[in-house]
């Protein structure tokens, strides 16, 4: 009798789906619990702060915008660069900083630790910030491959002669140093960022630096073209900067 039962019921549910109203019923139950599904999804995402890069520690002390998906920038990120370039990174904050906004940055590496801002337009921004300290970490403990010999010096100050002749010649008055200074300079950053503009630069600067940021220093310059190199620019990097390419594909082949 109870097989019965449940056979006549099951008859039932199945001649309601069947029928018009009982579609429309469905679909629209089955909607509430997809968006259910999604939203779910999204808060866990929010409400996760701790992630690992290959080893690495990651902590999101702020929450991101809703858009960033911090595994998509992992995975990007472990997908293209070895492991010996990341050995120099003990943790990861993700989050406000005071120090990066008093500096105005994104990022910053720092005694084995990064900090990357919160404050992300897309995830890659977010890679971009995320590579580029990977870049200022490794300098150190390869300086004998990346500056010992000079030729990196020697093709960063070629390119800012070129550089400060094309704004001569455009009326720009280049600060003293420009042409022999390979640290960061604050004047030698605000000219660039400030007086000539970022704007102007991307129009100056192709087949001389990876880009206007990449003017600023030697260091910045390295960054700038390791940033490039792994985010699958590299023809375009060799083509600009052969050394620096050089440099590269030394660091990067180190695994093998």
């Amino acid at each position: 009798n109870n097989l019965l039962k449940k056979s006549k019921v099951s008859s039932l549910f199945v001649i309601w789906i069947a029928s018009p109203s009982g579609v429309i019923i469905y679909f629209k139950l089955w909607r509430i619990i997809m968006n259910w599904l999604t939203e779910s999804i999204t808060r866990s995402k929010k409400l996760r702060n701790h992630y690992m890069l290959r080893g690495i520690d990651i902590y999101v002390k702020d929450q991101l915008p809703q858009e960033i998906d911090v595994d998509f920038v992992i995975k990007y990120v472990a997908k293209r660069l070895p492991d010996h370039v990341l050995s120099n990174i003990d943790i990861i904050y993700i989050g406000h900083f005071q120090d990066l906004v008093d500096r105005d940055i994104n990022a910053l590496w720092q005694n084995g630790a990064i900090y990357i801002t919160n404050d992300q337009d897309s995830e890659m921004d977010m890679i971009d910030d995320l590579i580029h300290e990977i870049a200022h970490s490794n300098e150190k403990q390869y300086e004998q491959i990346i500056y010992e010999d000079g030729k990196l010096e020697k093709e960063f100050l070629y390119r800012r002669k070129k550089l400060a002749e094309i704004l001569v010649d455009k009326n720009y008055g280049v600060p003293p140093g420009f042409i022999y200074n390979t640290d960061y300079d604050k004047i030698i950053d605000d000219f660039l960022y400030e007086k000539v503009t970022y704007d102007i630069l991307w129009q100056l600067v192709p087949g001389i630096f990876p880009s206007p940021y990449a003017a600023t220093s030697l260091r910045e310059y390295w960054a700038k073209g390791f940033e490039q190199f792994y985010m699958g620019k590299r023809r375009d990097l060799k083509d600009t900067s052969p050394i620096l390419f050089s440099k590269l594909m030394q660091l990067h082949d180190l695994e093998d």
